[in-house]
């Protein structure tokens, strides 16, 4: 067993939503665990919200934690049985391991931690910033992987956040066409920097909807307002197999992300049926999903840093941050810690 004891200046929560920048200690290095020094730490505001909450009944964390689980960095050491990385390489890792004085809330937003090997992967020639956003740009990446088509298809994707933004990036990168529906124009300009068609959701109409006729919606709002406002855009399964027609006969909707304890009913089942939609219920990573989440980020194909707002990890930062996710009022698409 290799010692290795430092200590981290990391996020950390003391209770439901009181967070702040403090020092954490790292235990020692163990086997199979790799210790990492990190650059950049992506922001998951629903996630992060709530964990630093306490409401994420999934993890069962408890205070004091360490909240966060995506992070680009650099190894500073490897325990034994390590085969996948090296040291000095550049890497992305999810959960890190518990500190000796808090529990990892999968305890990514820290300047330092380690973490299971199991859990780092590649990163290299991809910027660290980018890269930081690795687990939340699975999840649209999941998404955008589920859908049944042919390249030009039309896809709907609700949702102006950043795995709304990963669904579209991602569906584009397939070759199909998106469309992204949000309720913020500052954040509709960002995204269509990247070269995706937006509109407002608050004024586009169910029959603009229906004339772009999607094959698929990627939907990560979860709401009934927000079904209602597209799943008649959708085809339907059994008039296209029946009576046939130019585009592609599954209808198809993707829910994209999760809702630990709060709207738990947010589509009919009657219209489902009736429409005989495919529909699909993504959430969490795997390791195959994020190598090629990775793989698309070097290509340039998910550049997530370019509409992200960066914090530098300094007291004042890092309490304007967490406060903001804390009350729901986070104004960006995307967040990053920067930590080098």
């Amino acid at each position: 067993m290799v010692e290795f004891l430092p200590s981290s200046k990391a996020v950390v929560t003391t209770s439901a939503n009181t967070s702040a920048l403090a020092e954490v200690s790292v235990a020692e290095l163990g086997a199979n665990q790799v210790a990492i020094k990190t650059i950049s730490s992506g922001v998951s505001t629903g996630t992060d919200k709530w964990v630093i909450s306490g409401r994420f009944e999934w993890g069962g964390f408890a205070f004091p934690l360490v909240p966060g689980y995506q992070r680009s960095g650099i190894v500073e050491a490897i325990g034994s049985g390590v085969a996948n990385v090296k040291v000095g390489q550049q890497v992305f890792a999810t959960a890190s391991v518990n500190y000796t004085d808090a529990t990892a809330g999968w305890g990514a937003h820290t300047s330092f931690g380690i973490c299971e090997d199991f859990e780092v992967f590649d990163a290299t020639g991809i910027p660290p910033e980018r890269s930081a956003f690795g687990v939340v740009a699975q999840v649209g990446f999941n998404a955008a992987s589920r859908i049944v088509g042919n390249p030009g298809d039309r896809i709907l994707v609700i949702g102006d956040g950043v795995i709304g933004a990963s669904g579209a990036l991602s569906a584009k990168a397939r070759g199909f066409e998106p469309l992204l529906l949000g309720r913020h124009d500052s954040r509709l300009e960002k995204i269509g920097s990247l070269g995706i068609k937006t509109a407002n959701s608050n004024t586009v109409t169910q029959k603009e909807l229906a004339n772009f006729a999607p094959i698929a919606v990627i939907d990560t709002v979860q709401s009934p307002e927000a079904f209602e406002l597209y799943y008649r855009a959708l085809p339907a399964t059994w008039a296209a197999e029946t009576f046939g027609n130019s585009r592609t006969g599954i209808g198809q909707i993707i829910f994209s992300g999760h809702t630990p304890d709060g709207q738990n009913t947010w589509a009919d089942m009657a219209h489902l049926q009736k429409q005989e939609l495919t529909v699909h219920f993504v959430s969490g990573w795997v390791a195959n999903r994020l190598v090629q989440t990775l793989e698309l980020m070097k290509a340039g194909a998910l550049s997530l840093e370019k509409i992200a707002t960066v914090y530098p990890a300094d007291a004042v930062n890092i309490e304007k941050l967490f406060s903001n996710i804390a009350a729901g009022k986070n104004p960006d698409i995307a967040a990053y810690i920067n930590w080098a």
